[in-house]
């Protein structure tokens, strides 16, 4: 038996057609949409995360800054300060021409150039508006000295320590203008109130605070 197969019956593939350039330019037009869309996409993310970062870390120099007022405010002595240029502080007082604070306050380590662990503090706010804390030894010299300083915060408006005097009435001055010549305790309550660039503002009252 002889098997005959013939060439008449073996299967050619035609050749395949490629893209027309029309197609090509519609497939291209719709990767860059759905490109610029994935980059839209992803730079709002990364903006929102920035902002977040941003907000927390905000929140975070805050509430560090509030420690450290606190700190300082619950450690008040009735410590008056000599600062070395012949003329000498009271414990707590304001400055009335601009926002400054300084006061005696203790619970400083006990070291050998300063003993009594008390230091004098000053609270101010610079151009660049900042919130600035600076101290010295209660024994250190203003005039030999720079102190410690601490940015506490950063794009500060305004900053506002108010007191409480002997009407229970809020003054911002302390001594209270009327009685700045004669011997004031410190102040039993303090609120401060700071307020940033932003508009946002945070405010904390201050108890028991002892004159003695």
């Amino acid at each position: 038996m002889c098997l005959i197969i013939s060439s008449r019956h073996v299967y050619q593939p035609k050749n395949q057609l490629g893209f027309t350039l029309i197609e090509t330019l519609i497939a291209l037009s719709l990767l860059a949409i759905i490109s610029m869309m994935s980059y839209q996409a992803i730079e709002v993310v990364i903006g929102a995360d920035e902002r977040s970062r941003s907000k927390q870390m905000g929140e975070t120099q805050i509430q560090r800054a509030w420690k450290i007022i606190h700190r300082d405010l619950m450690h008040m002595r009735n410590r008056p300060f000599k600062d070395g240029l012949g003329l000498e502080e009271l414990p707590y007082f304001t400055d009335s021409s601009d926002f400054g604070v300084r006061f005696s306050r203790g619970g400083g380590p006990m070291v050998t150039p300063n003993p009594s662990g008390i230091r004098r503090v000053y609270y101010n706010l610079n151009d660049e508006q900042q919130l600035i804390r600076q101290s010295w030894g209660i024994t250190e010299s203003i005039r030999y000295s720079e102190g410690v300083t601490l940015v506490l915060l950063e794009d500060v408006d305004e900053v506002l320590f108010e007191h409480l005097d002997a009407n229970n009435t809020f003054t911002p001055d302390w001594p209270p203008v009327k009685r700045r010549k004669s011997s004031i305790p410190l102040p039993k309550m303090i609120r401060v109130t700071i307020t940033l660039n932003n508009g946002a503002e945070t405010s904390r009252v201050f108890l028991g605070v002892s004159p003695s």
